[in-house]
């Protein structure tokens, strides 16, 4: 007999685990957005066009990755798009100034490490909500990244193995290195919060702080821990960027902190904590490359295309609220 559920309903047994999942339902939207624009549009079911989306969705995908585990652990970073915007100008300096581009790529991975480290230490130490603390440092690093730059912006000419590891629009001639990273992030991002004890303790301090604190966590170490991410994240985006553009500006990456934000509740990620997958904020950064591509090449004004992408954000924390709800039943 088919296992019935608790209203008596019996639940078909010819349909497996994963579909009731949150993700089945990211996956399905991410389906019908592609046979839409597809049908809307002739030049957008191109393996070109899909590894162009891929290579745009690359750079922000890569931040939303690691603010979904931020948000699993109940936290926010509105500061990424500053910390982008001042390891692009810093690694272009440094490079400028003669010297080595790997050298350079290291430095700005350390010190987007610190940034997240200060960020995470202000929301723990002084009990302020990471949405102030944030949001003030978004303003400070914008700062940071107008003096450093004198307001210009950085043009580099990077050597050729670099570019064609980081930043080569198709490398084998095939696939934009971009992506490639967008993807080996997503691995590594998935093994950290799925597979090992740190992603438990995650999910446990953003579910429940005070029951996780209880148990023997350090959830002020795992918030923290949390912030470097993001911070670490937005580095490499921010040197995987320069690379492909071969420039950096001081006013780079403005909104991005919205974008990875929306990318990880579309896909899943619950804005109270404790919910939300590595899986599922992949697939939301993909959703928004999507929209934003398909948008494009259907001719749709800039100002409209804002307001879609608004529409599906506030779509998608509906469903993802109404799906929790069902869940606690």
């Amino acid at each position: 007999m088919a296992k019935a559920t608790e209203s008596g309903t019996p639940r078909a047994r010819s349909l497996p685990a994963w579909l009731y999942k949150r993700e089945a339902g990211v996956l399905l939207a991410l389906i019908l957005l592609v046979v839409f624009f597809s049908l809307a549009t002739p030049t957008f079911f191109t393996s070109l066009n899909m590894l162009n989306v891929l290579r745009q969705v690359s750079v922000v995908g890569i931040i939303t990755l690691a603010m979904t585990i931020l948000i699993i652990g109940q936290e926010f970073d509105l500061s990424v798009g500053s910390m982008y915007a001042v390891i692009g100008i810093l690694v272009a300096t440094l490079f400028n100034g003669g010297m080595s581009i790997w050298l350079a790529s290291l430095v700005g991975l350390l010190v987007a490490a610190a940034m997240g480290f200060l960020n995470g230490m202000m929301t723990v130490t002084a009990r302020i909500p990471s949405f102030i603390v944030t949001l003030g440092m978004m303003m400070v690093y914008r700062g940071v990244a107008l003096v450093l730059s004198g307001g210009s912006p950085a043009s580099v000419r990077l050597p050729q193995g670099f570019y064609t590891i980081t930043g080569a629009p198709r490398l084998w001639g095939i696939i934009p290195a971009p992506a490639i990273w967008f993807v080996l992030a997503a691995v590594a991002a998935y093994y950290l919060l799925h597979q090992t004890g740190f992603g438990y303790k995650v999910f446990a301090t953003g579910g429940n702080r005070e029951a996780a604190r209880l148990a023997g966590i350090n959830t002020n170490r795992i918030k923290v821990i949390g912030f470097i991410l993001t911070g670490i994240a937005s580095g490499l985006a921010a040197i995987i960027s320069l690379s492909y553009l071969g420039t950096a500006t001081p006013t780079q990456g403005q909104g991005f902190e919205m974008q990875a934000i929306a990318g990880a509740v579309i896909g899943g990620a619950s804005l109270m904590g404790g919910v939300g997958s590595i899986v599922g904020g992949f697939m939301g950064a993909l959703i928004m490359g999507v929209v934003r591509n398909g948008l494009v090449l259907m001719g749709v004004s800039a100002y409209y295309q804002e307001l879609v992408l608004g529409i599906v954000v506030i779509f998608a924390v509906i469903i993802g609220q109404y799906s929790t709800q069902r869940r606690q039943q």
